[in-house]
């Protein structure tokens, strides 16, 4: 199976997004040694055209602020395009690397937080404590699974996981993810 072959079947799912995120796992090839790269195409996989423009948008123009020339993909590759023509593209983009974002999983959680007096004593709160209820919050947990691919040898060079909460909020979203993300692929010499 090649990298352009894995991009089909990922085509199904949805982009959700989050509004604040945190790097749960990263990883880079210990073998690859680079130069960074200092063009990326970038691919959002979903089947949202609206979300994955927006991602895609993003990205670039947060790629492209710290000198780094980028692509979007939906302007070339339609969603599920077969992997002859995606061949294609990316060789006609230039690409170094192509840099790809999917949802991993969402899973429905509980918050509780007591809720009651905190002072007066014990004689106080014992009254308090029976009195009032937990704050009971429910939120979806979404976990983003982001991918850079080298484009010369169809190899994953990184890998991060980012974890946050749902939101509707796409274009913050978005732009949450490049500026965690974006630093980490300069650090880890990703991009230059």
């Amino acid at each position: 199976m090649t990298l352009l072959s894995k991009f089909v079947p990922l085509g199904g799912l949805l982009l959700a997004a989050c509004s604040t995120f945190s790097v749960s796992n990263q990883w880079k090839d210990p073998s690859w040694t680079g130069p960074p790269a200092s063009n990326v195409l970038v691919m959002g996989i979903t089947k949202s055209d609206t979300y994955r423009h927006v991602f895609e948008d993003t990205f670039v123009h947060q790629l492209q602020a710290v000198g780094v020339q980028a692509e979007t993909s939906y302007s070339q590759i339609p969603s599920g395009v077969a992997a002859e023509k995606l061949s294609d593209v990316v060789r006609a983009t230039g690409a170094q690397v192509i840099l790809t974002t999917r949802v991993q999983r969402v899973e429905q959680r509980l918050s509780v937080t007591p809720s009651g007096p905190a002072w007066g004593g014990f004689y106080g709160w014992y009254g308090g404590a029976w009195a009032s209820s937990p704050d009971v919050t429910q939120y979806d947990a979404v976990t983003l699974e982001t991918t850079v691919w080298d484009a010369g040898t169809q190899k994953v060079i990184w890998t991060a996981t980012s974890e946050g909460v749902g939101t509707n909020n796409i274009p913050q979203a978005s732009q949450d993810l490049a500026k965690t993300l974006i630093p980490k692929l300069k650090a880890d010499g990703v991009i230059c």
